[in-house]
């Protein structure tokens, strides 16, 4: 790979928004800004039409930015308009590693009225942005994944090894007869989101929880979610856990009661450690985050790689690795053929227990300026914004990696929208690694180019990096620790 350049990215503005210190902080900018190619044909089934509203919704909000601490909700508006703060209910103490998470939907019938999901201290606020208040309140959960061609539809995970999905177009019934759960002999009424064996409210408002993934031995995690994927196309989710499984769910899109799935169309325990992040690049090929592992250090230096391991206070860290995988059932599951996927779709015992039936097409190791490797946080695009590229930050080095699938395989794969110009354009103008070639083996040479975007001095002391988005324009944005957040433009 080529040597990265230092001086490519400028900023093109800085914005203080809070006079607070916080870690626990998360961005997603508007993701149907003006920039984006193809929206209408991809929204709700191409079902929305270019009209005069419409597109006045999007330059009202291209490009305005949502950010969420454990304390409040930030909207930064465009075009002059003044930005607001909402204070979120704290009198509820705050878990330290409950991460605050923000995203942004639509309603299928409400084209004009943009809402904000935030999940805070296990609980999911759903606001709206232009008037102000809160739409609907739902218990549980953290992690968020909103559909990308159907956003009324979002899902939380969470650590009770569920993932939960959700319809904005509904409104969370007040009683409801769920099926019966066992031990119990009769219909357990109304579940949380954190558990099933509740009579309390799921909540209030809009966002009904119509399918719930469930853990446990059938085939389910068997720990911590912590992360999901829609397909943009067809009625699947992917998840991903500290369980260090993948697995790929069929969607039930049901309005009549919550329906429980237990049995996923594919599981298989992909790596060795954590998988942090997901998201589809393709019909049938996800590419995954995992996370480092440390292991103590062993005293025959030959069983270890000094160039991809390193050795600190008597352990091993590995780095953790970007990996392109192919589930190779899919074409079984979803033929080419045009037939309308059947609800009852459901694979077999080798299917949703430990799958065989996937391909590693890629592994990059993550590392940045030779550092010992952390966590690096991430944000991997998927439609309608820019399918292919990953923006990952070091906290600890202060660089930001922004690349595309081509730095780490060397080839492109099918992605599911109609911006194929403007990613190829997008490629040319901000990929790093300028001339990318095959990488032998399809494995990554240990390091993936890093672009150094803040200098160390415009940065105060103590000051880190809490989050990082991707805009549609192609602009960096990085969140800090201390209410501050930079735009960076490629020179």
């Amino acid at each position: 790979m080529s040597t990265p350049s230092y001086a490519r990215y400028h900023v093109s503005k800085q914005v203080i928004y809070s006079n607070e210190s916080s870690t626990n902080a998360s961005i997603q900018p508007f993701p149907w800004a003006l920039g984006v190619k193809g929206v209408e044909d991809n929204l709700f089934r191409g079902r929305v039409s270019a009209s005069e509203r419409w597109l006045a919704t999007r330059v009202e909000f291209s490009p305005a930015v949502a950010i969420v601490d454990s304390k409040s909700l930030y909207i930064l508006l465009p075009n002059g308009t003044p930005s607001y703060c909402f204070p979120l209910d704290t009198d509820l103490q705050a878990d330290p590693q409950d991460r605050s998470q923000v995203a942004w939907a639509l309603r299928s019938t409400q084209l004009s009225d943009p809402l904000v999901i935030v999940a805070n201290n296990r609980r999911i606020f759903v606001f709206s942005v232009k008037h102000r208040k809160v739409y609907g309140y739902i218990r549980g959960h953290g992690g968020i994944a909103v559909h990308p061609t159907l956003p009324n539809i979002f899902a939380t995970t969470s650590a009770d090894f569920t993932t939960r999905l959700y319809n904005l177009d509904h409104e969370i019934p007040l009683n409801e007869d769920n099926p019966i759960w066992p031990p119990w002999e009769g219909p357990a009424m109304a579940s949380a989101a954190h558990g099933t064996d509740g009579v309390d409210s799921a909540g209030t408002g809009i966002g009904r929880c119509f399918q719930m993934l469930v853990g446990g031995r059938s085939g389910g995690h068997n720990w911590d979610v912590l992360g999901a994927a829609f397909h943009p196309r067809l009625p699947l989710i992917a998840t991903c856990g500290a369980d260090r499984h993948v697995k790929i769910w069929r969607i039930n899109y049901t309005d009549k009661t919550v329906f429980r799935e237990d049995k996923p169309l594919f599981s298989a325990k992909i790596t060795t450690s954590r998988v942090l992040s997901i998201a589809w690049l393709g019909d049938g090929i996800l590419l995954i985050h995992t996370a480092t592992t440390s292991t103590p250090a062993t005293e025959d230096p030959s069983q270890t790689d000094p160039e991809l391991t390193y050795e600190t206070s008597g352990m091993i860290i590995d780095p953790g690795t970007i990996d392109i995988i192919e589930w190779l059932g899919f074409k079984r599951f979803f033929p080419d053929d045009g037939r309308i996927p059947d609800q009852s779709l459901r694979g077999g015992a080798s299917d949703y227990l430990d799958s065989k039936s996937y391909l590693v097409l890629a592994t990059q190791k993550l590392t940045f300026s030779g550092n010992i490797p952390t966590n690096p946080i991430t944000n991997i695009s998927q439609p309608p914004l820019l399918p292919g590229y990953f923006l990952l930050v070091d906290p600890e080095s202060m660089e930001v990696c922004l690349s595309h699938l081509l730095s780490v395989t060397g080839r492109t794969f099918p992605v599911n929208n109609d911006a194929g110009d403007s990613l190829v354009d997008m490629t040319k103008r901000i990929r790093l690694d300028d001339n990318p070639s095959p990488l032998q083996n399809e494995i990554g040479d240990g390091t993936l180019p890093a672009e150094r975007l803040f200098q160390f001095e415009a940065l105060e002391s103590g000051e880190r990096i809490a989050a990082c988005a991707l805009m549609a324009t192609g602009e960096v944005v990085i969140l800090g620790t201390r209410g501050r957040m930079w735009f960076f433009r490629d020179s």
